[in-house]
């Protein structure tokens, strides 16, 4: 068999004359353009139920059309932005919400039938086995602690099931159907996030000019948007790096963590201060010859233009930010790390699992869990050691598959360790949709990834699909 399943040029912004139509429109600016204004333009209005039916429509005909599983990825993530404003739903708005998904159900059984011949014998990848421990851990966490009718009540199992066991099946999923080409896949992930970092920036200019203040708007879901923002930055970095002008890419970059750090998300704005510095060395780095020069000294005038124009605004949150700034006194997150290893403490083999609750500490809504702000302190005091035996394994295998000495792998390592940084201080790792699922589909990426290939040149599989023993097909 000569050629991949799906032929494919590098960057996603190129014309493909060799691929087929649907994969020539799912890997063009007109794909994104119509996801960005599908969720802007409903958000400015807050119909917010518009955006993400027209995304899951959009997932479904991606799911039809090809078997390249990246477009329809990039169209679920935008359906968990298309509803960031719902923070702390109710069990009546997420079954109100979720029908919008049933066609994705038949649409996802055409395109594993459809494409059933392309896809060759599955074979398990090196997230696999690790995932299916998580998953093995969390259905017995709390074991001999909670009873059966604390276990099976509706909102812990949504969280024990998608974190575990619907996570490994989603891994096995995009595994299969992941392009060969794992530069083309790299270039469609960096321009995802951008794309999304792209929709939360118009979210902000929306809240800013529907609350008429002088001020950078407040929104609640401004955590989430720094986790966006935290795996988007050197992502779009990296891209910089293969345009033939990346200032653009550097100022765009700068821009999101700028949103950060005005937005007063403490934590968030604490790991951007180490993730941007860290992958603007790396871009600048491995810049060369006059355009190394040339961009830098247009990045510094770039720089000193935009803290010269919003110094005010982000100097006033930035002071609030740190003058707030104390280890022990965290919004009360020091009881619940309390809480946690107290709970560890007395079931230290499984925890106290996630059904675990203690309103005295921490009051939940319908649809929520006993987070800990922390996902060390809530690996551990939901599933006890058996568990922190399965996520350190679990962590340790995608450090492995990161350490590759290329660029796209240590921007994508910069971003995740910023993103775990965040997460000893918030719900990142323990929110399945969209960031468990997120971190999953990075690593498969990262896997995928050429592990020698020079930046500039052409993936190893471009014209052909390698077997096992890493040959051409």
């Amino acid at each position: 068999m000569t050629g991949s399943y799906i032929k494919i040029p590098f960057s996603i912004w190129e014309n493909n004359v060799n691929a087929d139509t649907s994969d020539d429109f799912f890997s063009s600016p007109l794909w994104f353009f119509i996801l960005i204004a599908s969720c802007a333009v409903p958000y400015c209005y807050g119909a917010y139920a518009v955006s993400f039916g027209l995304c899951a429509a959009y997932m479904c005909v991606a799911l039809v059309c090809t078997r390249n599983i990246m477009p329809s990825f990039a169209a679920f993530l935008f359906c968990s932005v298309a509803v960031i404003e719902l923070h702390g739903i109710t069990q009546g708005e997420i079954f109100g919400y979720a029908w919008v998904l049933i066609p994705v159900v038949p649409a996802l059984i055409y395109h594993i039938v459809r494409f059933n011949r392309a896809r060759p014998k599955y074979r398990p990848g090196k997230t696999v086995l690790p995932q299916a421990a998580v998953s093995v851990v969390l259905l017995i966490g709390g074991a001999g602690y909670l009873s059966a009718e604390q276990y099976f009540r509706i909102e812990p199992m949504y969280y024990v099931l998608f974190l575990g066991a619907a996570l490994t099946g989603m891994t096995v999923l995009l595994e299969s159907d992941l392009p060969d080409d794992g530069e083309y896949a790299a270039s469609y992930l960096s321009a995802t996030m951008m794309a999304i970092a792209a929709l939360l920036l118009l979210m902000w200019l929306a809240a800013f000019l529907s609350d008429g203040n002088a001020g950078f708007p407040y929104r609640q879901w401004k955590n989430n948007a720094g986790n966006f923002m935290l795996l988007s930055v050197p992502l779009t970095l990296w891209r910089g790096s293969k345009a033939r002008c990346g200032t653009l890419h550097a100022a765009f970059a700068v821009l999101q963590a700028f949103s950060v750090a005005a937005s007063g998300s403490r934590g968030a704005t604490l790991m951007m201060g180490i993730v941007l510095p860290s992958a603007l060395a790396v871009y600048f780095f491995g810049l060369k010859g006059k355009r190394k020069l040339f961009e830098s000294a247009l990045f510094a005038v770039f720089a000193v233009a935009v803290c010269a124009v919003l110094f005010a605004d982000g100097a006033r949150r930035l002071h609030g930010f740190f003058g707030e700034m104390d280890i022990l006194d965290g919004h009360g997150r020091e009881k619940l790390y309390a809480e946690g290893w107290k709970n560890f403490l007395q079931h230290p083999l499984f925890g106290v699992g996630l059904a675990y609750r203690n309103d005295d500490v921490y009051p939940l809504n319908d649809m929520a869990i006993f987070w800990y702000h922390s996902t060390p302190v809530q690996i551990l005091a939901s599933t006890g050691a058996i568990g922190f035996a399965a996520y350190a394994w679990q962590f340790l295998v995608r450090m492995k598959i990161a350490f590759k000495r290329n660029a796209f792998n240590i921007m994508a390592l910069i971003g995740f360790l910023g993103f775990e940084g965040y997460s000893c201080v918030n719900t990142g790792d323990f929110t399945p949709l969209p960031f468990a699922v997120l971190a999953v589909f990075i690593f498969l990426v990262l896997e995928r990834y050429p592990k020698t290939v020079k930046d500039g040149e052409d993936s190893v599989v471009a014209h052909g699909k390698p077997n096992n023993k890493g040959e051409k097909t």
